[in-house]
C-alpha cells in the first residue's frame, strides 16, 4: 500500500470511527428531551456551514456545478442521505436498534456488487469473503447472535433500504468525484439538498420549536454535526478519492464498532463474547481487506 492510499484509508477509519459517535450523541440528545427530526436537521446544517464557509475561503469556484449534474447531487442527497435516514429511523421503530444496525450493514455488499457494475472493479474471492466476514461480524456486534432478532416484513424492508441507501452515498460520491468536483462540492451540495428535505419535515411535524425550546440539545446537536457530519463526510469523502468504493466501505464497517465499544466505555453497557467475536471478524476483514493491496493510488487532497 502506498503512502497516499495508506492516507486514505487512515482519512476513511477515522470518518467512520466519528460516525460510531453518533448513537452516543443521539442517546444524551434525545434524553434532553429533543425529537429525531430536529436533530438530523441541525445535525446536517453544522455539516454544510463550516464546508461553505471553507469553500469560500480555499476556492469559491468550487461552488460551481455544471446544470447537467444537478441530477447527482439531487441523487446523492435525496436518494442516499435522505432516503437512508428516513429508512434506517423507520428501521428502529419498526425492529429493534440491533436489528435495524445489522441490516444496515449489508451496505458493503451492495457498494460490492455496484462497483462492479459500474466501476468495474474487480470482484476478487478476498474482496467477497472479507465482505461476508465484515457483514457477519456487524450482526454479532449488533448482538443478533444474542437473540435479539425482531424482524417484520415492513422492518426487512426498511432495513435493507437504509442499507441501500447507505451504500448509494458512496456510489453517488464516485460519480461525482469523477466529474472532477471536489469532496467539499460534493459534502456541500448533497447535504444542503437534505436540510431543505428536514426543515420542511421538521415545520410538517411541529418540532422545529424545540430548536429554540432546548438550547443545551441544539448546542449538543450542532456539536454532533460537526464531528459526525462536516468532518467525517469530509474525511470520507476525500478518501474515497484514492480508494476502491468497495473497500472504501467495507473499511467503514469500524462504525458499529465504535458505537459497541463507546457504548460500553460511556454507558456501562456489557460486551457479550458474540460481541466481541463481531468486533475481531470487524478489524480482521478490514485488516486482510486491504493487506498488500494494489490500490489505484490517487491523491487525497
Amino acid at each position: 500500500m502506498s503512502d497516499k492510499t495508506a492516507l486514505c484509508a487512515v482519512m476513511i477509519i477515522i470518518s467512520a470511527v466519528l460516525w460510531g459517535t453518533y448513537g452516543s450523541f443521539v442517546t444524551v440528545i434525545t434524553g434532553m428531551g429533543m425529537q429525531n427530526t430536529p436533530l438530523v436537521f441541525l445535525r446536517f446544517v453544522a455539516t454544510v456551514i463550516p464546508v461553505g464557509i471553507l469553500m469560500f475561503i480555499k476556492d469559491r469556484s468550487l461552488f460551481k456545478i455544471h446544470a447537467k449534474d444537478l441530477w447527482l447531487f439531487a441523487a446523492n442527497g435525496i436518494l442516499s442521505i435522505v432516503f437512508f435516514t428516513l429508512c434506517y429511523t423507520a428501521a428502529i421503530g419498526e425492529t429493534k436498534i440491533a436489528t435495524a444496525a445489522a441490516l444496515l450493514y449489508t451496505a458493503p455488499a451492495i457498494v460490492l456488487v455496484f462497483s462492479a457494475i459500474i466501476f468495474a472493479e474487480k470482484l476478487t474471492p478476498r474482496k467477497i469473503i472479507c465482505v461476508v466476514v465484515a457483514v457477519i461480524g456487524c450482526a454479532l456486534v449488533s448482538g443478533l447472535a444474542g437473540g435479539s432478532l425482531a424482524l417484520t416484513p415492513k422492518g426487512l424492508l426498511l432495513g435493507l433500504g437504509a442499507g441501500l441507501g447507505y451504500a448509494l452515498y458512496s456510489i453517488f460520491s464516485r460519480l461525482i468525484l469523477n466529474r472532477g468536483y471536489s469532496p467539499y462540492t460534493n459534502v456541500f451540495y448533497t447535504f444542503g439538498i437534505a436540510i431543505v428535505v428536514f426543515a420542511c419535515l421538521c415545520f410538517a411535524e411541529g418540532s422545529a420549536s424545540q430548536i429554540i425550546e432546548l438550547p443545551g440539545a441544539t448546542a449538543l446537536a450542532l456539536l454532533c454535526g460537526l464531528l459526525t457530519g462536516c468532518a467525517s463526510y469530509v474525511l470520507y469523502t476525500t478518501g474515497l478519492a484514492g480508494f476502491e468504493v468497495s473497500k472504501a466501505a467495507q473499511l467503514a464497517t469500524i462504525e458499529p464498532v465504535t458505537a459497541t465499544v463507546l457504548g460500553f466505555v460511556l454507558f456501562g453497557q456489557t460486551l457479550s463474547i458474540s460481541e466481541i467475536a463481531g468486533i475481531v471478524l470487524v478489524v480482521g476483514s478490514v485488516i486482510a481487506m486491504n493487506a498488500k493491496t494494489t490500490s489505484r493510488e490517487a491523491v487525497c487532497e
